[in-house]
């Protein structure tokens, strides 16, 4: 590996899978879910929950949101958290160095949450603010997932004592939309939603990796960065295994330049295309049976000739049988379409949340319709409670549903509120 760096004059390796956020790369879904975690962590809410299929840069972002975080801010890191209830409460307080606290391991679940309301309560008086994250959170036992709800209880008559977030694959996702647990899911009030890197965004991401790494100008073949995104659909991971392997493929031929050959090459040896001897074995079989269906449908066509000959003889020796003109119909007159309006709504409004979810129905636990970003202008179309329901265009299309009132504004009340207002 040592020599592939040298050969391309890299002072490290830009494509190793573990998370380093010095390769941080801040594409635009990146950029939103940190927005989001500040903007939870300033408003004080409760719950938040980052969901994601592996590969797509979770765990990096969650560190470097960590990183970044204020020195008033207090946090515990959970990984891996196959444990129960009583188990996670230990790991929490033992990850806020409460360590002599807890090494009795007979004490209770009351015990251990009387330990953490009293480090809680004294953090406060600090005026700090206290955060637990949680990775990899579809591990956790439904059982263990109702204990963080009780903890987000930890109150002041003001403000949360503490707050949670929980980073998981869409497995997590799953589980809160069961039954058992639908009051945390009323909860959560943040949701981010991760994606695979688009095919600009890929482009970047490898550039931005090359460039950290030392080398800005490595130059890759345009179909090379195609082959890339085949292999990886995007998927941050198997980006950096595939171009790992691709610097080593290239280093091996002593090409300064990054080809295809150097791609394919990669996704063979990761098992992501088949053998080159398997390939040609296959490609035989094809052409043989192609070879074969030309054959049957020459045969066919043949008989088809022959066949068809021997009916127009038989036809010319018998006398035609007239036959009724068809009658002419008209084609059914269809009113043409519109493209749905939002012109007959008068009450206009703003997005003021940074990302927000549009319910089906007044109810946090109701199916989400869409996500809203911050200034995204909708039409209010009435109001219910705490909830108002609008109407907002998306792709030519027109969707409706909730918003929790807090969530937007009206344009003639105010304008949007900024960053600094919000705070």
């Amino acid at each position: 590996m040592g020599s592939f760096i040298e050969f391309f004059g890299l002072k490290d390796d830009p494509f190793k899978i573990t998370p380093d956020i010095e390769y941080f790369f801040l594409s635009q879904f990146h950029q939103e879910a940190l927005i989001s975690l500040n903007y939870l962590l300033k408003s004080g809410e409760g719950f938040a929950v980052i969901v994601g299929e592996p590969g797509t840069g979770k765990t990096i972002t969650l560190r470097k949101f960590i990183h970044d975080l204020p020195e008033n801010v207090e946090y515990a890191y959970i990984l891996f958290p196959n444990l129960s209830p009583e188990e996670m409460l230990k790991a929490i307080l033992e990850d806020f160095g409460l360590t002599d606290e807890v090494k009795d391991k007979n004490l209770s679940k009351n015990k251990l949450l009387s330990i953490l309301r009293d480090f809680l309560i004294s953090k406060k008086n600090e005026n700090k603010k206290v955060l637990v994250i949680i990775d990899e959170a579809q591990n956790l036992p439904v059982e263990t997932l109702e204990e963080l709800r009780i903890l987000s209880n930890l109150e002041t008559d003001k403000e949360k004592l503490l707050q949670i977030i929980m980073s998981g694959q869409p497995e997590l996702e799953n589980k809160l939309d069961s039954p058992q647990l639908r009051q945390l899911k009323q909860r959560i009030t943040l949701y981010v939603r991760f994606r695979n890197l688009h095919f600009d965004e890929m482009v970047n991401y490898i550039t931005y990796r090359l460039a950290k790494a030392g080398n800005m100008n490595l130059e890759i073949d345009k179909r090379a960065y195609k082959l890339v995104y085949k292999y990886s659909k995007g998927n941050m991971r198997l980006i950096n295994l595939i171009m790992e392997r691709t610097l080593m493929a290239a280093y091996v031929d002593g090409s300064p330049t990054i080809k295809p050959q150097h791609v394919e090459s990669a996704a063979e040896s990761l098992n992501m295309i088949e053998k080159t001897s398997k390939n040609k074995a296959i490609i035989a079989v094809s052409i043989i049976l192609i070879l074969i269906l030309i054959v049957a449908g020459i045969v066919g066509y043949t008989k088809y000739l022959n066949t068809a000959q021997t009916a127009q003889t038989t036809a010319q020796k018998s006398p035609p049988i007239p036959t009724p003109a068809p009658k002419t119909q008209k084609p059914p007159t269809q009113p043409p379409e519109k493209e749905e309006e939002l012109s007959n709504i008068k009450e206009e409004a703003v997005v003021a949340f940074p990302v927000a979810n549009l319910f089906k129905n007044p109810d946090n636990n109701a199916q989400v319709v869409a996500h809203l970003k911050r200034g995204e202008p909708v039409k209010v179309l009435e109001t219910k409670d705490n909830w108002i329901k609008v109407a907002v265009k998306k792709d030519s299309k027109i969707v409706e549903g909730w918003i929790p009132s807090s969530h937007i504004v009206l344009k003639k009340d105010s304008p949007l509120p900024t960053e600094s207002a919000q705070r």
